[in-house]
């Protein structure tokens, strides 16, 4: 789909700089992800010291002094681009089709589909061979499933998402649901449409009542062979490479991407846009605020390396003894 920068420049009452050819993009993309044909927006120093590294020919900025001459278009917008999010992600949203029926007519069903009652399949969707879908699943409008796939009871799947093959969805999760974006617009918080996808690969499982949110610009990308422990929240644009084990009540925040072959233990919190490298383990209850590195095994908050947390927390049980040896130091000199 192609869009208009000229409708784009209307709605957003811009100047324009630099390249004026341009006429045309084929949607938003997130900004080092960007193709040549997307539209992206920097709104703070780190994208804009960077503006030759984005593929994109189109940029949202604010006003700056000086627009380097590298063959792109500038956008310039009198706000923070963050605060126009609102207007432009709704610009690009896909717009749905209604409710017709059941199983939409526009929806493709593969050989030996088990479909039980109380399942809807909406429109444009491709079913898989051999897919077993369980009572009062939703599959939303747009949505792909691999073959051979099973889908447990009351499951949702989100407009224009995909699951790969031999998947296996446990009860109750949900895969596209929107992210959690909001920003200030003058001074309220207001929702920012979540226009990407979640993506499964093939081999993957997700566990009941967990959540894969879809991403706000690009996509939420869960690799071949991970498996997804129960109550797990998946937040927007995260990527979890292949054959990580994540286990339940695990959340990870917008934009933080994971390694291969990674295991993240239970109640774990990590913070966005942060990277854990390949064959890491990081022990229960932990937290995640930084990037680390590959083949280390960890734990704690903050997170430290698994032998030196053990005696650390063998330390925290002797501290009661130690404060009272503490005192009882103190109370002798001040005697003398």
């Amino acid at each position: 789909m192609k869009y208009k920068i000229s409708d784009l420049i209307t709605l957003l009452g811009c100047e324009v700089k630099g390249d004026l050819s341009l006429e045309y993009i084929s949607g938003l993309a997130p900004f080092f992800q960007a193709k040549e044909d997307s539209l992206t927006f920097a709104s703070d120093e780190k994208f804009l010291k960077s503006l030759n590294e984005t593929k994109a020919k189109v940029i949202i900025v604010p006003d700056i002094k000086v627009f380097p001459n590298i063959g792109k278009m500038f956008l310039v917008v009198k706000e923070n681009p963050r605060t126009l999010m609102p207007k432009l992600l709704g610009f690009f949203k896909k717009k749905v089709k209604p409710f017709e029926k059941q199983i939409e007519d526009s929806s493709k069903i593969g050989k030996n589909v088990s479909i039980a009652p109380g399942v809807y399949i909406g429109h444009d969707c491709v079913i898989g061979d051999n897919v077993t879908l369980y009572p009062n699943v939703t599959i939303c409008e747009g949505v792909e499933i691999g073959e051979g796939t099973v889908i447990y009871p009351n499951v949702t799947v989100r407009e224009f998402c995909k699951v790969g093959k031999n998947c296996v969805i446990q009860p109750g999760a949900v895969i596209g649901s929107d992210g959690f974006g909001f920003v200030k617009v003058n001074g309220k918080n207001t929702k920012i449409d979540q226009i990407g996808r979640a993506v499964v690969g093939n081999n993957v499982e997700i566990g009941a009542n967990t959540t894969v949110d879809r991403g706000a610009i690009g996509d939420t990308v869960i690799e071949d062979y991970t498996k997804i422990d129960n109550l797990v929240q998946i937040a927007h644009n995260v990527i979890l490479g292949e054959n990580c084990l994540i286990v339940s009540q695990v959340g990870i925040a917008g934009s933080a991407e994971v390694g291969d072959n990674t295991t993240i233990a239970g109640q774990t919190g990590v913070a966005g846009h942060l990277k854990i490298g390949k064959n890491v383990v990081i022990g229960a209850k932990s937290g995640v605020s930084g990037d680390v590195a590959d083949n280390q095994l960890l734990s704690g908050y903050p997170l430290m390396d698994h032998r030196e947390d053990l005696k650390v927390r063998v330390s925290m049980k002797k501290l009661p003894e130690l404060l009272k040896k503490v005192r009882n130091l103190e109370k002798k000199l001040l005697d003398k």
